[in-house]
């Protein structure tokens, strides 16, 4: 890569460490991880670092209509592909501080257009590519299968049940069978692969009243796979008819399944990431008055870094939308920041909206949708009237 950016001005505006490196090399990327590392454990509103991670909504197209997915649910859901102009600024603006890129966050990622030519943006760039992927066209033969796998540093497989009537009830439009022989031929290939260059494989998991008493099988499968870790998260309930599938209203039965598949995990070896237990109770106990009589008090200002569970987006990681706008993370209804394509991306990246968040996430009253987030409030129970699930 080149010494300078396409905008002389933004070399001027970097801080020292990155001025003397590179620009866009793979030690610029790792002092520029480094730089945001530091500020997240000062909780800088500003940051001297540009994200280490993003995301590109390259396609909100599926080749599936699963039941609860909100694609599905919402006959209007738009069809979006990220437009040649969007992509043109990211891969300037963005690629030469990141790491690492996943492709669509809504939509299968394996029909992102021009495919070939993004890999070899990511190739060029020293960047390496995430995928959360259904696991229909992993195995295809390609043109760019090659330059997939040499890109590729970690596959995620969204995987929902362990027998095929459970999994083909969820996944419509996906064959159990047919989706399995996809992952073991993907496994069997990454095994043949030099360590170093190995992707990591992970899998999700969304536990329902359908599925959840498969996770324990679920989690023997990814052990006879080889895979890494499984995250397994709760269904969103989009719409009223998901309400019976909800396990907050299952939540002795989800609750044994949870703990049985904790032990299988256990005793395999296999990493876990599942949300806390239900608390089971008949109503919601009263809060207990304060010795005053009054309502209890707030708890207080969680001092800076690094509290219990610590939000890692405001500072590293950042979602770019088919038409440029900024979102800074996942969680449903966050508003996005502005767009990229107005002012560019740095100008948003330190504006005032960001400094803002930065500066409350972890305090006892973070800003805006930060506060009904799953990682400030770990277990539902936990956020009473601001918890992040109505059940």
């Amino acid at each position: 890569m080149s010494r300078n950016p396409t905008d002389p001005a933004l070399l001027a505006s970097l801080p020292p460490e990155l001025q003397a490196l590179p620009f866009g090399s793979p030690a610029f990327k790792d002092m520029n991880e480094k730089l945001a590392q530091q500020d997240e454990d000062a909780c800088a509103p500003i940051t001297r670092a540009m994200p280490t991670w993003i995301n590109l909504t390259g396609t909100t197209v599926c080749n599936l209509k699963c039941f609860m997915c909100n694609q599905f649910l919402d006959p209007n859901s738009p069809k979006w592909f990220m437009s040649d102009e969007v992509y043109a600024r990211v891969v300037d603006e963005l690629y030469p501080f990141a790491k690492s890129v996943q492709f669509s966050a809504f939509g299968e990622p394996l029909m992102t257009p021009k495919m070939e030519e993004k890999l070899d943006d990511l190739i060029r760039t020293h960047t390496k590519l995430e995928i959360v992927t259904n696991g229909t066209l992993m195995m295809r033969q390609s043109r760019f299968r090659e330059k997939l796998l040499q890109t590729l540093e970690l596959v995620t497989f969204s995987v929902d049940g362990a027998t095929r009537a459970t999994y083909n009830s969820v996944r419509t439009g996906a064959d159990f069978d047919e989706v399995m022989e996809n992952i073991r031929a993907f496994a069997a290939e990454r095994r043949a692969m030099p360590a170093a260059k190995r992707p990591r494989m992970n899998f999700n998991f969304i536990m329902m009243k359908r599925t959840v008493a498969e996770a324990p099988r679920f989690v023997e499968l990814v052990h006879e796979l080889g895979g890494e870790q499984i995250v397994f998260n709760h269904l969103v309930e989009f719409h009223p008819s998901l309400k019976d599938e909800n396990l907050g209203h299952h939540r002795a039965y989800a609750n044994e399944w949870m703990d049985r598949t904790r032990e299988t995990a256990k005793a395999l070896g296999v990493a876990l990431n599942m949300p806390p237990n239900f608390t089971v109770m008949d109503s919601p106990p009263a809060a207990a008055p304060s010795a005053s009589g009054s309502a209890p008090a707030r708890p207080k200002a969680r001092p800076c870094g690094p509290p219990p569970i610590k939000c890692w987006f405001l500072w590293k990681r950042c979602y770019i939308t088919h038409d440029g706008r900024v979102v800074p993370c996942c969680l449903a209804g966050i508003p996005d920041f502005g767009s990229m394509m107005d002012g560019g991306f740095r100008a948003i990246w330190n504006g005032e909206t960001y400094q803002t968040y930065r500066r409350h996430v972890f305090t006892a009253n973070p800003y805006g949708p930060c506060r009904t987030c799953y990682l400030i409030w770990p277990n539902p129970e936990l956020a009473g009237d601001e918890g992040y699930e109505k059940f």
